[in-house]
């Protein structure tokens, strides 16, 4: 897995100081959002300097894609085969993920023309992707295994997934306590199911 950060030539890379600064950048930025997110500031928390931060990444914003990155990376949810269950377990990951690291403001930067190409691609590549790419093959099983409608719009589902989960941070609105399990319901009623528990 490739990443953006980049090492001075000829000199090693510590993996303990790595790890140290992705703890204290995920601390920082759940602490004071990326607005208020400082080099500095990781780097003290670290127990480094800055030169060694920035002989890692180039910037704040590569050094907050690889810390939200790791943190997406931890303990995904295991497959089950209950598609549903499943589903909701996703949701309640994502949900961990983007409130533990306060990464929505990461979502919307990305979204700007000022971010270098690369730091977009591998925000793409490992944190964006792998979600998606694990809510399409839920929604496939559950259509291969006729709990959903076979002609099911999936593409267009899986937008509403995590979908409503920014509509509602950009609308002031808190998430409810089991947005997980709600959005799955409403996205599997969409796609011709029917959730656990629902009247026939």
């Amino acid at each position: 897995m490739t990443t953006v950060t980049t090492a001075a030539p000829g000199r090693p890379r510590d993996a303990a100081i790595d790890a140290e600064v992705l703890d204290a950048a995920l601390a920082e930025l759940a602490a004071k959002g990326f607005a208020g997110f400082s080099i500095a500031s990781v780097a003290a928390a670290a127990g480094t300097t800055r030169p060694a931060v920035y002989r890692r990444w180039r910037d704040k914003t590569a050094l907050v894609v690889d810390a939200v990155a790791r943190l997406a990376e931890v303990d995904p949810p295991s497959v089950t085969g209950d598609a549903f269950d499943d589903l909701v377990a996703e949701l309640a990951h994502f949900r961990h993920c983007i409130g533990e690291a306060a990464a929505l403001p990461l979502a919307g930067l990305m979204l700007g023309d000022d971010v270098e190409p690369a730091v977009r691609a591998q925000y793409l590549e490992r944190i964006v992707a792998p979600r998606r790419a694990r809510l399409r093959a839920i929604l496939r099983a559950a259509v291969d295994s006729g709990a959903l409608d076979a002609d099911a719009d999936l593409a267009v589902a899986g937008t509403f997934l995590t979908g409503s989960w920014y509509s509602m941070a950009l609308a002031g609105i808190a998430p409810p306590d089991d947005w997980p399990e709600r959005v799955a319901r409403l996205v599997w009623r969409a796609c011709g199911g029917r959730p656990p528990g629902a009247a026939e």
